[in-house]
């Protein structure tokens, strides 16, 4: 099996123009090993899976996933079929989005695009009264084939994205990836940031972009935050043992910080790895410290019984930045990347960044400057007095193993 490529540009509208103006079709779109690179609205709607999680993976698993009975020969004629004629049309029953079995009629036809094979599939429930047969110069030599399948009606219910979503947590699939903190005086590292990636078995590494907003939507972000912090855990445990003293920041967006286990879970990381608690540090923004009350400050005064350090992330972006830094015992604030896009050549955003750097200072606590980009942004904020910062220009997310290989690196 050929490594998965996702489509090109110029592919991906080639296909948009010749295949996807049948809208009423539920249109996908397949490469040469039968793995989704692409589908249309119709089809999301249709199966109620989001594209976002269907790139990459293969298409005989999805089908096998929706079927009890005769899978084995439904692939193997399925298989069979397209490697000796270049389209493909039988109908299957396949239980849709409401778990109604139904039989759709599934019909293939085989392209070339850019000396590339893929299959342009069209999924019809002849139930809808919208759907249309496929224009004609798109089903080349048509499969007259009866339907075989017609009374397997199966058990099993059409896996959701929240199952996807949940066996891909509880396959270790999501890793975090550690972007370094420097000192911006010496440009030696003083921590990471850890950020999560989805190694997806098929499309490779995803960012959150691909992928978070569904875990939120989904309930599922404590137990991806716990995951992630026992990795951040163990790794620590590691650089302890290598002498090093570098803290670790996890993220916790207002789900996972409201979840009434969150302090007992970091609590028991602690004690589980002996951890030096001033090494883990917890990163929060506004949205998370949403509303304002007394249960959250009691929630973040417990951390900082713990001794774990407290970040404000993103500040002077939201409301409310100033009235939490008054209420609650940060001991880092993070400016955000948009204060700092411009820092060498608008003087609004100096004077910004300035202010947000003179009142960390009264306020005994430490500025950390996101979005360092270019060398004029790392001189302008250590002139300006900016102790600690991070940024592409100084260090890009990497894994665990590259992460610690960067610290034996720095610390010789």
């Amino acid at each position: 099996m050929t490594p998965f490529e996702p489509l090109s540009v110029m592919s991906k509208q080639h296909l948009l123009t010749n295949y996807y103006q049948q809208r009423a079709q539920a249109v996908f779109i397949l490469d040469a090993d039968k793995r989704y690179v692409s589908m249309n609205s119709a089809y999301e709607r249709l199966t109620g899976y989001r594209e976002n999680l269907l790139i990459g993976y293969p298409f005989g698993t999805f089908i096998t996933q929706c079927l009890t009975k005769h899978k084995s020969e439904i692939l193997k004629d399925l298989a069979s079929h397209l490697a000796n004629h270049n389209s493909y049309k039988k109908t299957f029953t396949l239980p849709n989005k409401d778990h109604q079995v139904l039989d759709y009629l599934i019909v293939f036809q085989q392209s070339t695009i850019d000396d590339k094979v893929f299959y342009i599939g069209t999924l019809q429930d002849p139930t809808c009264n919208q759907v249309k047969e496929p224009r004609s110069e798109y089903l080349l030599g048509e499969d007259k084939t009866d339907n075989l399948y017609t009374n397997n009606k199966p058990s099993a219910s059409l896996p959701d994205q929240k199952q996807l979503l949940a066996q891909a947590i509880a396959d270790n699939q999501f890793v975090a990836y550690y972007q370094p903190k420097f000192n911006l005086a010496t440009k030696s590292i003083v921590g990471f940031e850890a950020l999560v990636r989805w190694q997806h078995p098929t499309r490779g590494v995803l960012k959150p972009k691909d992928f978070i907003a569904d875990i939120i939507s989904y309930g599922l972000s404590f137990a991806l935050f716990s995951q992630l912090s026992e990795q951040a855990a163990q790794l620590l445990v590691q650089w302890q043992g290598m002498q090093c003293t570098q803290h670790i920041c996890i993220n916790a967006d207002a789900t996972e910080f409201s979840h009434p286990d969150f302090n007992k879970i970091i609590s028991q990381l602690l004690a589980r790895y002996h951890i030096a608690p001033y090494r883990l540090h917890i990163e929060m923004t506004e949205s998370s410290l949403l509303p304002s009350n007394d249960n959250i400050k009691q929630r973040l005064t417990e951390l900082k019984a713990l001794k774990v350090c407290l970040a404000l992330d993103d500040f002077g972006t939201g409301y409310a930045s100033l009235s939490y830094l008054q209420q609650y015992p940060f001991d880092f604030i993070k400016i955000d990347k948009s204060f700092v896009s411009e820092l060498d050549s608008n003087p609004t955003q100096q004077a910004i960044v300035q202010a947000i750097l003179d009142l960390a200072l009264a306020l005994d606590m430490q500025a950390v400057a996101e979005g360092i980009e270019t060398e004029q942004h790392y001189e302008q904020l250590r002139k300006m007095g900016c102790l600690y910062g991070q940024g592409y220009w100084l260090g890009r997310p990497v894994d665990a193993q590259a992460a610690t290989q960067l610290l034996e690196s720095s610390n010789h």
